[in-house]
């Protein structure tokens, strides 16, 4: 495998982990939002919004899962610096 993509494909993984991470975020922040910060008034109707996307729980998992994503990316650039350093080394 060639070192150059290597470090490519974990950067890219890195990168759609990190904006999994964001999306799971923004679902979250979505889903627990709190009802009673809202103040209507005393003749207003009170609507109570619907849930629109993903679960509480399922924006969650996701969450952990593209958490794991990114740290093995991280991990598979790592070790293709490692492998990097090593051929420097073997070659100097």
């Amino acid at each position: 495998m060639n070192i150059q993509s290597a470090f490519a494909s974990g950067l890219q993984g890195l990168q759609s982990a990190s904006d999994g991470m964001r999306q799971s975020t923004q679902n979250i922040n979505q889903q627990s939002r709190p009802l009673d910060a809202v103040q209507p008034d005393d003749n207003a109707a009170v609507s109570v919004p619907t849930a629109t996307g993903p679960s509480l729980e399922a924006s969650l998992v996701d969450l952990t899962v593209q958490q794991r994503l990114a740290e093995a990316n991280v991990r598979s650039i790592e070790t293709a610096s490692s492998v990097l350093g090593t051929l420097i080394d073997t070659k100097a």
